[in-house]
């Protein structure tokens, strides 16, 4: 039986493709994020009228809660993270107030416990030693990273949870949570309670 030379040639190519090919194996590229570009830091009053005051990003805009007109409720809008930092107020006279409005954090900030890795609570007091309250890290793609409770432990209490309006996933908006840490550390260091409000 005769081969004909394009039969020779054809095997010797599909030999060469197979041993081309060989003993590598194909590994495909981790899944990337877009690069984020990150504004200045820098920093201004709130020009609030309520019983607390600190300093905030001039890339965020306060506005406030409209559904809570008058309680000095405000949402801080940070527009180039599609991100929220809600923060509630409750004025106290009575120490069941106090307990009930700690007990009320905890619970809603427990409630990610089912998505969350962990939740680690912080002292304020490691941010500004002249306020009281708690920041819970809560690590893990969960709806909301970063909540926190500010009181003078008399007649002021503040609660704050920063919110990502959108789909989150804890590796995609690191490089934002950690930003926007940074500037919720500095609401911390700038943060004053009103004498009078």
């Amino acid at each position: 039986m005769k081969i004909s030379l394009l039969n020779r040639l054809s095997l010797v190519l599909v030999a060469i493709m197979v041993f081309a090919c060989g003993e590598e194996k194909f590994v495909p590229k981790p899944h990337g994020y877009p690069r984020m570009i990150l504004p200045k830091k820098e920093y201004q009053n709130d020009e609030m009228k309520g019983p607390y005051h600190f300093e905030k990003p001039v890339y965020s805009l306060i506005s406030e809660d409209e559904n809570n007109a008058g309680k000095h409720w405000y949402n801080i809008d940070f527009e180039p993270f599609n991100a929220t930092l809600h923060l509630t107020y409750y004025p106290f006279t009575r120490w069941e107030q106090y307990d009930s409005m700690i007990a009320d954090t905890r619970s809603l900030v427990y409630k990610h416990i089912q998505k969350a890795e962990d939740i680690v609570e912080d002292p304020v007091s490691n941010y500004n030693k002249d306020l009281k309250g708690l920041v819970f890290h809560i690590q893990g793609n969960t709806a909301s990273n970063l909540n926190f409770y500010l009181t003078d432990s008399s007649q002021h209490f503040l609660r704050g949870a920063l919110y990502f309006n959108g789909r989150t996933n804890a590796d995609s908006i690191a490089p934002a949570f950690n930003y926007l840490w940074a500037d919720v550390q500095h609401l911390f260091k700038t943060f004053k309670w009103e004498a009078n409000p």
